[in-house]
């Protein structure tokens, strides 16, 4: 799996540095070192989706544990609605007297979506019991990056169907936006997900994988899933003395008998 990762980071990598780079340091004038950390910020979304997707098949095989098979299961519905879209534009297009052009931005077209149900999901999010509590700066805060995306995402596709970016690049960067769109769904519905059962699941697929990158040494990884199991624990404390409290209150409030 860990293969697979990297070699699709540097595939999308060589691609970006060989079709962008050009086009930023030739007619925008970029310095050249600024132009390849361009390429290398946004190829960090196409690394993220690829990590996603790694995590939702194995889930789907069955190999992660039941809470993360239970998260990917709810996202089943969206997703198929994604590909079944992507497949009527094909369609269209094939069908279209035009030929396609690199020029066009549909493919991009459908990680538009996937942005605004990013921005939705964390404006909903919540915990069901109210012990996890995002205040209005935190909820804004964390809505403002798909917002962000969404806005750079247009601007740029709005370039690419002004026929100002080269086809070669112009296809890169419309994969890597639905790259964006999709990491930032997948990761905005977590944020609801953790949310509503108060859990942080760590994904076995994802510590195996990382650690082959590291020829099996501790890493970042492993401190996450040492951080998700104190939180959990701090949870079921927290809700205990909740429910502690609820009953408490409960005994209060009823009617004393003569």
């Amino acid at each position: 799996m860990h293969r697979i990762l990297l070699l699709s980071l540097l595939v999308s990598l060589l691609w970006g540095v060989l079709s962008l780079v050009p086009y930023l340091t030739g007619p925008c004038g970029w310095p050249l070192s600024l132009a390849l950390m361009a390429v290398v910020v946004i190829d960090v979304f196409w690394g993220v989706a690829t990590v996603y997707v790694i995590d939702l098949f194995n889930s789907h095989y069955r190999n992660n544990n039941e809470f993360l098979r239970s998260f990917y299961a709810e996202l089943h519905a969206d997703l198929i609605a994604v590909l079944v879209l992507a497949g009527v534009l094909f369609v269209i297009f094939s069908m279209a007297t035009p030929g396609y052009a690199l020029s066009n931005i549909d493919i991009a077209c459908l990680g538009l979506p996937l942005f605004i149900n990013a921005i939705d999901a964390l404006a909903r999010a919540k915990d069901p019991v109210g012990i996890l509590r995002l205040n209005m700066g935190q909820r804004l805060f964390l809505m403002s990056v798909p917002a962000a995306m969404l806005v750079l995402s247009s601007w740029i596709l709005i370039r690419i169907y002004s026929g100002q970016i080269p086809a070669a690049a112009s296809l890169w960067l419309q994969l890597n936006i639905i790259a964006a769109g999709f990491s930032a769904y997948v990761s905005a519905k977590q944020v609801s997900y953790f949310l509503t059962h108060r859990k942080m699941g760590v994904s076995p697929t994802l510590e195996k994988m990382f650690a082959a990158f590291r020829g099996g040494r501790p890493g970042p990884y492993d401190h996450a899933k040492q951080l998700a199991e104190k939180f959990e624990r701090d949870m079921k404390k927290a809700t205990a003395q909740a429910a502690a409290g609820r009953r408490q209150s409960r005994k209060r409030s009823k009617p004393r008998r003569k």
